[in-house]
């Protein structure tokens, strides 16, 4: 049996050309070299990173923000998250997402790691933050955004992920991956 080819660990850009830049999203369009030699298309949207936030409340509540989403046609019940500013560094968006979305600031910030949006068409990083010892702080939310706060038990979203009444991937990730942090903090042994 002949060695299987390389598995590609790149695709150089031949061209790239800007389709659509607009307020939130770009759009752009790469020629690139395929690891056979031939050559491809990649449409790619183009995304600042972001936040999610998972905040907890003192009895183990989480706050979701339902809020409707026009490429799907339907509100989500979601955990907060939105876009960095500018330079803003992901702990200080956290910080302000929080504060626009439910009206409260974190007094432990803890970073678990991030994921990539949607790697097959979007550059989108989010940065994974589980917010404690909220305290109201209230910063005005963007002028096109309609959000409900809903307070949540824990385990309940956790119920609502595998249901599928959370179905958005950022929330599902972020609520799976703040579970395992809690697993683990309570163990004795910290392990896994």
């Amino acid at each position: 049996m002949p060695d299987p080819a390389p598995f590609p660990t790149n695709e150089p850009t031949l061209a790239s050309r800007s389709i659509f830049k607009g307020r939130v999203v770009g759009l752009r369009v790469d020629d690139v070299r395929l690891p056979d030699g031939k050559t491809g298309t990649r449409e790619i949207i183009e995304h600042a990173d972001a936040v999610v936030v998972a905040p907890l409340d003192a009895k183990g509540r989480v706050l979701l923000v339902r809020q409707y989403r026009k490429p799907i046609e339907q509100a989500l019940l979601e955990l907060p998250a939105g876009g960095l500013d500018g330079n803003e560094s992901p702990a200080d968006g956290a910080i302000r997402e929080l504060q626009e979305e439910i009206g409260h600031y974190p007094g432990t910030l803890t970073p678990l790691g991030g994921f990539y949006a949607a790697p097959g068409y979007c550059q989108e990083f989010l940065h994974l933050f589980l917010a404690t010892d909220l305290r109201p702080s209230k910063l005005a939310h963007d002028d096109d955004e309609h959000i409900e706060v809903e307070t949540v038990p824990l385990d309940e979203a956790l119920a609502m992920v595998e249901s599928g009444a959370i179905r958005d991937a950022k929330s599902v990730a972020g609520l799976l991956r703040v579970w395992r942090h809690l697993m683990r903090a309570e163990r004795p042994d910290g392990g896994s």
